[in-house]
Formats: C-alpha cells, sequence, structure tokens
C-alpha cells in the first residue's frame, strides 16, 4: 500500500507531500513513538516532533570523492542530518546557517561531539566542488554527501521520508520538492527528535545541551573483545592547514591526543599530497618581546595527554607548495608518532580569517607562558 502524507513545512503556506511505501508518518504516529517511557528528549517548546529512528547505516560519497559510511563515521556523536539542495533561496541555508551560528557559540568540548551531515537531493546540479563552496559559507567542519538520486531516495526512506521530487515550474526553473526537517541523532545512535523548518536559534541553544546529555548505549561485550580487548593509540584530530596569505610557507595546526600509559613524541609530519613538510616552533623572547621561528625536532605528546600545535607555539609547515589550494578541500596528513608510527588523518584547507575559530576548541586551545 502506498501512503500519501501531507506534512506542513513550518512557516509557509503550503504542504510537501512526503511518499512512504507501507507507513504513515502523521505527526501522531510519531508522538506515539516516544523515545523512552521516561518522557520525551526535549521539551515541546521548539516545535519538535517525537520519533524513534535508528541511525542508519548508508554510504555514499563525501565531497573529496571518498566513501562516507554515515552510522560509523557519526557514531556517537550528537548528528543532525538534513536533506536539501544549494540552489534553495531559504529554507536550507536559514537551517545551516542557525545550526552553524549556534554550534560555533557552544563550549569547545561539546562543539567536539556535534557532527552535521547536509545530503544533497540535487545531484545533478550540487557536484562535490559546488556542495563544498556552498557548505563552507556556513561551516567548514558540515560534511557533504552525494550519490545517484536512486541512492539518496533510498537514504531517506530509511529515516521515513519519501523521495525529492525534482521539475520545471511554467518559467523554465527548476522547482525542487524536499523533505524539510533536520533528524538529529543521539549518543544512543537513535533519532527521538525531528525539527521542522521554522525552527529558531532560540530553540536550538535550549534544546542542544540536553541532546548532548542523552548517553550513549553500551554494547555487549563479545567473546573475543573480552579476551582480546583493542589497545589505545594516539590520534589526530582537528587538523587545518592555511593558506598562505602570499606566495610562501602554509601552516598545519592540530591536535595529537595520546590515550596510552607511555609518553610518546611526534618526530614529523607530511603532506606529500602539496609539499614536504617539517616542523617549527614560534619562541617567545619575553625579555625583548620578540618571537622567532625554530625548527623543532619533536613534540613531546603526554602520556593520557594532548598535544597542540597552534598559532603562536608548535606548528607544521608546508616550506614550498607544489599547487595552490582551495579553503575547504581536504588534506591527506601523515604524522610520525615515535611510538606508535604512523597516524594518517586529513586535514581541512582553511584561510587565515578561519584561524581563531578553527582553533579555539577543547584539543587547540593552549596558553603560551
Amino acid at each position: 500500500m502506498m501512503s500519501f502524507v501531507q506534512v506542513p513545512v513550518r512557516g509557509f503556506d503550503r504542504a510537501v507531500t512526503f511518499l512512504r511505501a507501507g507507513v504513515v508518518l502523521a505527526a501522531v504516529t510519531l508522538a506515539g513513538c516516544g523515545p523512552t517511557s521516561g518522557g520525551r528528549v526535549v521539551s515541546s517548546e521548539s516545535g519538535a516532533t517525537d520519533v524513534s529512528i535508528p541511525r542508519p547505516a548508508f554510504t555514499l560519497t563525501d565531497t573529496e570523492g571518498m566513501p562516507y559510511a554515515f552510522a560509523e563515521r557519526t557514531a556517537g556523536t550528537l548528528t543532525f542530518l538534513e536533506f536539501g539542495y544549494t540552489n534553495c533561496p531559504d529554507v536550507c541555508p536559514v537551517h545551516m546557517a542557525n545550526l552553524s551560528t549556534v554550534i560555533a557559540n557552544l563550549a569547545p568540548s561539546d562543539r567536539m561531539r556535534t557532527t552535521v551531515v547536509f545530503v544533497t537531493v540535487d545531484p545533478d546540479r550540487d557536484s562535490a566542488a559546488v556542495l563544498r563552496k556552498w557548505l563552507n559559507a556556513f561551516s567548514v567542519d558540515f560534511i557533504g554527501l552525494r550519490g545517484t538520486r536512486e541512492e539518496v531516495d533510498a537514504v531517506q526512506q530509511l529515516i521515513g521520508f519519501g523521495g525529492a521530487i525534482v521539475g520545471v515550474d511554467s518559467g523554465g526553473a527548476t522547482t525542487v520538492t524536499h523533505a524539510a526537517p533536520v533528524v538529529v541523532f543521539t549518543a544512543d545512535d537513535t533519532a527521538h527528535v525531528m525539527y521542522p523548518f521554522g525552527t529558531r536559534q532560540a530553540d536550538w541553544i535550549r534544546d542542544i545541551p540536553r541532546l548532548l546529555a542523552r548517553k550513549g548505549h553500551r554494547r555487549p561485550a563479545t567473546a573475543s573483545s573480552v579476551a582480546a580487548p583493542s589497545a589505545p593509540t594516539p590520534s589526530v584530530e582537528r587538523a587545518y592547514v592555511v593558506i598562505p596569505a602570499a606566495k610562501g610557507p602554509a601552516a598545519i595546526y592540530f591536535a595529537a591526543s595520546n590515550p596510552t600509559g607511555s609518553p610518546d613524541s611526534i618526530l614529523s609530519v607530511a603532506t606529500e599530497e602539496i609539499g614536504p613538510a617539517s616542523l617549527h616552533e614560534s619562541v617567545h623572547d619575553h625579555l625583548t618581546n620578540t618571537m622567532s621561528m625554530q625548527p623543532l625536532a619533536a613534540l613531546a605528546v603526554p602520556a593520557r595527554g594532548t598535544a597542540r600545535l597552534v598559532p603562536g607555539g608548535a606548528h607544521g609547515m608546508i616550506s614550498l607548495l607544489g599547487r595552490a589550494l582551495v579553503r575547504g578541500e581536504r588534506i591527506a596528513l601523515t604524522v610520525q608518532f615515535a611510538r606508535a608510527g604512523a597516524v594518517r588523518t586529513t586535514a581541512t584547507v582553511i584561510t587565515y580569517a578561519d584561524v581563531d575559530t578553527a582553533t579555539t576548541t577543547a584539543t587547540m586551545t593552549t596558553v603560551r607562558k
């Protein structure tokens, strides 16, 4: 049986029809699938609708052309999932702008626990480059995903939405009808609420702390995991490469976390893709109030601690760029540890205008005395 449901788009004088085989996604039905017997996850003030949707397992392609396994990559985080398109004049950019503003003002530790994923429903016009440029207007950290129309429709059906409808109006302009809510998955890998268009920044500010407080579920241990637990290893997070203001070296910033009980050290950084890199440190002479940049043989990473490569401190440097950098692109980065060996990650390309915001986080903030 095919069921058509009229879902009003808050703030508009029209209704959008969504198609879902065999399921009627009326608000009353969704409300009946409440998150837990203990009551709502958030209050009703925001207009959010109660749902109960497991974090879906699907793979699409990110803006770097790499496979992005949604359930695996976002597991355990507060994840905001939206479907839309870059030519949208108001609904999509308003959602993105509101989320960007609110997330940027979260406590650094909370900001690190959030992920925003935007899936385009208009892949014919939204190339990877177009999608990346559009998302960068809101945040270089927002994830953009693409797929064929059939693939994206299948993903929307996992959520309970019908596929987007792309057409042409009487004036020859392309029209796109799509699901407008933002679906929010909490640390227990379940969406308990979805937010309609018209959700205000004040709503997000009030609700996000409650959503972050949702505890993750404890996964049952298997015999193999009990017998041979995975050993903790160092990781590299929040990596950035900064576009030089003129022809010259490019800076590399990141945070290296060491969860092991033994100290380690960073010996080198490498970005073979765009040029050779090396470690340096900006040293402040308090007597003369001057700063000088000096080569750094190694950077200590304390046991169960974090080493930070930040402006005015230790940093990586690409002396000679092999090509021009584009804001928002991802660069392969290899960090060589003395004990742990090579750790590979990707660094986001940013401008100097982005540096203050990008490096003022729980993992990047440092005070140099």
